[in-house]
């Protein structure tokens, strides 16, 4: 968001000094507040409403344009109250299944999952030899826990490690320290063929849920084989399973033969909560799973991510960079930078209550979907973050967490430090 938020301005700076118009084209609608004088609204190649910024977002006139200022996410609004929420949506028949359960607290007893002082690193080959003088350190002492039903958000900018420390977790990167303490056993520390059985019990949804369906299988074979992978059914019993699987996550069972390119881009990302669902693990790795969908029906999924855990219990490492979005689903928050927690803590705490200046820095940036509120002047450090990648043997400096508040910990920070 501190990136995107540096862009907008950057392109402000550039229109009023070169006196340019600009069309701005765009389904985040907190950014259409921050910049647009004018604004179409397009439903299925058709326009559907025209008007100024103020009107639009203040007397929305079309049932579509109503819906998609329903859909967002305001930061802010969660104020107060420590369970996730749904969103409010207009019915339509595209939004799937009317909602069965309702936001629950986590559970609980010891945590699901322990993660201590998590390290990975990647290694910089240069030279004619691809001698490794240097390495991107990626993820650097993390540390957190995950209780069942619990969402734990792991927020920052693109680079700062969150992508890599959910890959860690499942051991898709090689990791260098800490430990992965699951069902009794150091995941960080299992031969490769120990860890694929566990991965049963810990599944990932990705940022782009066509690249991650084969395009040449069907849907139904694609949630079907982690069923045949780890020999938990095959034939009637995994057409039965995948039938049930796709009318859970508000898809027809008749969409089976079908092929990823004949679905939206929210029912492909249905499509792969449904194959993660098919182990029924008790952990899933969310990593910006609602990142690339337009804003109502990234609600939609949001609902669904929200519904499906109150049913199952279902624990969330939920991987995003939009804090606005965060806010609403999360009962606790890690705030990552430079591959290190710099705080953590029950949502509600670092929402209302943010310690450390990188996190008072990621909620300054986050556009607001009101025009009236747009901010004339940002105020916002141009700084480039600094680069993860050090010499071999230059270790970086991990700062200590201090406890502020009841579950609250903020990394010591250096006075006047950029950030």
């Amino acid at each position: 968001v501190t990136i995107q938020a540096q862009i907008l301005e950057l392109i402000s700076l550039l229109q009023a000094e070169m006196h340019m118009a600009v069309v701005f084209i765009t389904h985040d609608m907190g950014v259409v507040a921050e910049v647009a004088e004018r604004v179409i609204v397009m439903y299925r190649g058709e326009k559907v409403e025209e008007g100024s910024a103020d009107a639009i977002f203040h007397t929305p006139r079309h049932p579509y344009t109503q819906a998609l200022l329903a859909a967002v996410p305001k930061l802010g609004s969660m104020q107060g109250t420590d369970l996730p929420a749904r969103f409010s949506l207009l019915r339509s028949a595209s939004a799937g299944p009317p909602p069965t359960a309702t936001p629950r607290a986590p559970e609980p007893g010891p945590p699901l999952l322990k993660v201590r002082k998590l390290k990975t690193r990647f290694d910089v080959a240069s030279g004619f030899f691809g001698r490794v003088r240097r390495r991107v350190h990626a993820v650097e002492q993390v540390s957190f826990d995950l209780h069942a039903s619990e969402t734990l958000a792991l927020v920052g900018e693109s680079g700062c490690g969150k992508s890599t420390t959910g890959r860690s977790l499942l051991r898709l990167v090689d990791i260098q320290g800490g430990s992965i303490e699951f069902g009794g056993r150091d995941i960080a520390r299992l031969p490769a063929d120990a860890v694929r059985p566990l991965r049963r019990e810990i599944q990932m949804v990705f940022q782009d849920p066509y690249a991650s369906l084969d395009p040449r299988l069907t849907v139904g074979f694609s949630v079907a084989e982690p069923l045949y992978v780890h020999g938990v059914a095959r034939g009637a019993e995994a057409e039965e399973r995948v039938a049930w699987l796709l009318d859970h996550v508000g898809l027809s069972p008749d969409h089976a033969p079908r092929y990823p390119h004949e679905f939206s881009g929210g029912q492909r990302q249905r499509i792969a909560i449904a194959r993660a669902l098919a182990l029924q693990p008790k952990i899933i790795v969310a990593d910006e799973a609602v990142s690339a969908l337009d804003v109502s029906i990234r609600a939609q999924i949001v609902n669904l991510m929200l519904d499906l855990q109150a049913e199952f219990g279902l624990a969330y490492l939920f991987i995003s960079h939009d804090m606005a979005v965060v806010e609403r689903v999360s009962h606790r928050v890690a705030v990552m930078y430079l591959g290190q927690i710099v705080e953590i803590g029950p949502r509600r705490a670092v929402f209302e209550d943010p310690r450390h200046p990188y996190t008072r820095k990621l909620m300054a940036a986050v556009p607001i979907a009101d025009p009236a509120r747009r901010r004339r002047k940002r105020e916002l450090s141009s700084a480039e973050v600094p680069s993860p990648i050090r010499a071999v043997g230059d270790e970086p400096v991990v700062q200590p967490l201090e406890e502020v508040g009841p579950g609250h910990y903020v990394a010591v920070h250096r006075v006047g430090g950029a950030y």
